[in-house]
């Protein structure tokens, strides 16, 4: 079964890789959760999750 990946500012958010990606034309852009970039997205992220939507709660909790 195919799962598809969230989408947040244009990034695809990975959980289990720890990372958003971005596509431009033929490059692929990665941040780690852990770099700085990666960090003030992730804040943001989770700022925007909403827990009483059952797939956003899972995506919280995988974080942790």
């Amino acid at each position: 079964m195919v799962q598809l990946l969230p989408v947040f500012k244009g990034f695809t958010v990975d959980v289990k890789l720890k990372q958003f990606r971005r596509v431009k034309k033929s490059t692929i852009e990665f941040s780690d959760f852990d770099s700085e970039q990666g960090e003030k997205l992730l804040c943001k992220y989770i700022e925007n999750l909403n827990i009483k939507n059952k797939k956003e709660k899972k995506i919280l909790l995988d974080l942790l």
